[in-house]
């Protein structure tokens, strides 16, 4: 029989046990997880696990989910507790801290292997599960923690031996250079391990025992990422001898904190990808290597940057869809490698792309068996309807292979022996594929599973506008509630061949900047986060510019209970038929209102045609009208002395001055000095147009002092600046410093000689009042001097 090559690799092996449905369901974070069954990722409930780095599942060879971990804690398909599941010897804060590998030639029987973290005491340990114990669902049976080695790194990883049947086991002691290869067999798990003193030596710091740890999925490879010290070995696997040789040291040139975390292989083994951490700058990286240049100088120079995003990559996963999937940090969402064999940036990372509903990926993911992922089927074109083909990849030779598409209603076109066949199925539904092969002679099976989906719609989407300068978009705001949900993706596209191709989508699309102020952006709709039945909607992105506005300060004058101002939107002229108005105190809706208090009043200006079912609200713009209360002065008190008046106002206003006119000038200053004796008017007008009070004055001057000594000069005391009929009706006392009334005469008089009752008085202050003929009293004080 003629035999159909894929690939001209010789493998040294008698068969292979294509098992890849075991990785259908993966378990990590908090409590996220995925399911593969239908061909493309779709988020997997009801998980219990909450761990921040390792964790493990393992599914049966029909996809269905029957154990997970985190290396601590062992849960059974039904989310429950497995039976003495409880206080495993493995850490989840260890990087690998479990991997689950089932017992070759049994049914029932796997051994959870858990590491420590940080070199922890409690080392490499394996504990056993039976299946068949506790009613189906399982029991971890006493064969439990059984130590292997201590200290050890945080490191483990699983590959099929040569036989294709036993797996080897591989993790790295602590201070020292010396990887260990379990072999586990029929039998059950060989506690003496293979030893191979090769590579760097792990030691020192104990962060450094943090990095993944992964094989080839054609066994042929080992990459062993050391954190802190940021770099990465790949050595030459034996998967007879299970011994490592041939390393190949990769540095990361850079500094970064802590560099180096998680690695995988591409599908086909030819390529390495290894993320890189960032705490600093909190920027993370994807690089690539390209494995299959003929010299260690040559694979280092082919780091190429092909993925990078703000936050932080984790752990590195090749799925069955041949995908390779990445941890996001911190997030609900997680990041993809759609075509991990193509060198370069081509191989097409996306961040974000991997929907959890609203569960959280930390920085684990499952580590699973790496050779299960040695056969890759790719399906394209599953809407209902469509030609179907089938796309399969062997890193061997195949001596024949069978086809049963699992759609009986289609006839004789339900099978084929092609080893890339198509299918037109007769409907739509999971159709469970059956993919029967010789490789050397043995006959093995490989079952997959594969959705077939209706056409999504296109979506008649409404306009999108944006309101602000910076133009920012948030274009999930389109999509109508029904299809944001788990049972769809939508993707997002700057042209209409990206979306087609669906490449380079718009990864900030809650945030996204246009890059014109009238855009149409291309929008795919599909069944599934990955399926290729889609459909593409457009949708316009419109800029429009917000009313300007400014704000404004008013004043009111409250000089009774019922003042109030008028305040208004600013733009007397805007029509109502293109604005709306809405003041947000009163909810008002006309363009001016009567402010009867001081305050804040905001006026919300929309423009009505940008009111839509995307944009409710409307391209607004607030404007604040400050009301600040101000009133007429209220005149306390006119003090004057000699040449100085001084007034005494109270009020909520802000106040000037002026002397015998209404028109001023005014000063600011309440006193006016050097003021000649006489009949005065004093104005007090409010700065805000309150309105003037006023106030008639006396200035009455009299001297400081007085002599009376007969000497003809200072012997009288009287008051100077009343009027001849003022002097007629006035009457000034004169009162000693204790209040006693010594004297009283009119202005017209000669005044006071300074005695009482013909006595002269002592040389003292005393007090004057002088009374006008209106009521207005005047006081203050002189000494008399003998």
């Amino acid at each position: 029989m003629n035999k159909q090559i894929l690939y001209t690799t010789v493998m040294l092996c008698i068969t292979i046990c294509f098992s890849q449905n075991e990785t259908a369901n993966w378990t990590f974070g908090e409590n996220a997880g995925l399911n593969f069954n239908s061909g493309y990722p779709l988020p997997l409930g009801a998980s219990q696990l909450n761990t921040t780095e390792g964790c493990a599942s393992m599914s049966d060879n029909s996809g269905n989910l029957i154990i997970y971990s985190d290396g601590s804690t062992v849960w059974n398909k039904n989310h429950d507790i497995m039976t003495n599941g409880l206080d495993l010897l493995g850490n989840d804060s260890s990087t690998q801290s479990a991997i689950i590998i089932p017992k070759p030639n049994s049914d029932t029987i796997y051994y959870i292997f858990t590491v420590d973290d940080r070199a922890g005491s409690n080392g490499l340990r394996f504990s056993e599960v039976d299946l068949s114990l506790s009613g189906g669902l399982g029991a971890v049976t006493a064969n439990k923690n059984i130590l292997l080695e201590s200290p050890i790194t945080e490191k483990l990883t699983a590959v099929e031996a040569s036989n294709g049947e036993d797996i080897w086991v591989i993790s790295h002691r602590w201070e020292s250079n010396e990887f260990v290869s379990y072999l586990v067999s029929d039998l059950g798990v060989s506690t003496t391990p293979i030893v191979s003193s090769i590579g760097t030596y792990y030691g020192g710091d104990i962060n450094q025992t943090i990095g993944y740890l992964k094989a080839s999925p054609n066994r042929e490879k080992v990459a062993s990422v050391v954190s802190y010290v940021s770099q990465v070995e790949v050595f030459d696997f034996n998967a007879l001898t299970g011994q490592l040789t041939n390393p190949v040291y990769i540095p990361n040139l850079s500094t970064n904190n802590p560099g180096f975390y998680g690695c995988e292989f591409s599908p086909d083994s030819q390529l390495l990808y290894v993320s890189e951490l960032n705490y600093d700058t909190n920027l993370s990286f994807i690089h690539q290597y390209n494995l299959g240049l003929n010299s260690a100088s040559s694979i280092i120079a082919s780091d190429i940057i092909v993925g990078q995003r703000t936050g932080s990559f984790g752990a590195l996963q090749q799925a069955l869809d041949g995908k390779i999937y990445v941890a996001e940090f911190d997030r609900t969402s997680m990041a993809v490698i759609t075509d991990p064999n193509t060198i370069g940036v081509d191989c097409n990372v996306l961040s974000g792309f991997v929907n959890l509903n609203d569960k959280i990926c930390q920085l684990g993911l499952p580590p699973f068996i790496q050779s299960y992922f040695y056969a890759t089927n790719i399906f394209n074109n599953t809407c209902f309807g469509d030609v179907t083909e089938f796309y399969t990849e062997f890193s061997t030779s195949i001596d024949a292979i069978q086809w049963d598409f699992g759609d009986p209603a289609s006839g004789i076109n339900n099978t084929s022996t092609l080893l890339n066949p198509t299918h037109v199925f007769s409907s739509y539904g999971t159709f469970n594929i059956t993919i029967n092969f010789v490789v050397d002679g043995q006959n093995q099976t490989l079952y997959r599973s594969l959705t077939i989906t209706d056409k999504p719609p296109v979506l008649t989407l409404d306009p999108l506008y944006s309101c602000q300068t910076d133009n920012l978009f948030n274009l999930q705001n389109a999509i109508p509630s029904s299809y944001l949900s788990p049972d769809y993706n939508i993707a997002y596209f700057e042209t209409l061949e990206d979306a087609q191709q669906t490449e380079n989508n718009i990864l900030n699309f809650s945030n996204y900047d246009a890059t014109s102020t009238n855009q149409t952006i291309y929008v795919t709709l599909s069944n599934g986060t990955f399926s290729d039945c889609f459909s593409i909607s457009t949708l316009d992105l419109v800029t429009v510019s917000a009313p300007i506005v400014a704000d404004e300060d008013v004043f009111l004058c409250k000089n009774s209970v019922s003042d109030f101002v008028t305040i208004d939107v600013g733009y007397l002229d805007l029509p109502h038929n293109q604005y709306s108005f809405l003041w947000l105190s009163s909810l008002e809706t006309t363009p001016q209102i009567d402010a009867f208090q001081p305050g804040e009043y905001i006026v919300r200006i929309t423009l009505l045609s940008s009111i839509t079912t995307t944009n409710p609200e409307g391209c607004y713009a607030d404007r604040l009208v400050t009301v600040t209360a101000s009133s007429i002065p209220y005149i306390e008190e006119i003090i004057t002395n000699n040449t100085t008046i001084t007034v005494i106002v109270s009020g909520l206003g802000d106040y000037e001055y002026a002397l015998d006119n209404i028109n001023g000038p005014y000063q600011n200053d309440n006193i006016f000095e050097n003021t000649t004796a006489g009949n005065h008017i004093v104005y007090i007008r409010d700065k805000n147009l309150c309105g003037v009070a006023e106030a008639p004055i006396w200035l009455i001057k009299f001297p400081d002092y007085f002599t009376p000594n007969n000497d003809g000069k200072n012997d009288y005391w009287q008051v100077e600046g009343l009027s001849d009929n003022s002097k007629k009706n006035a009457l000034v006392q004169i009162f000693d410093r204790y209040g006693k009334l010594l004297n009283q005469f009119k202005p017209s008089s000669i005044g006071w000689d300074g005695s009482f009752n013909g006595y002269p008085m002592p040389t003292n202050d005393y007090w004057f009042v002088v009374t006008l003929s209106n009521g207005l009293i005047y006081k203050n004080h002189f000494t008399l001097k003998r």
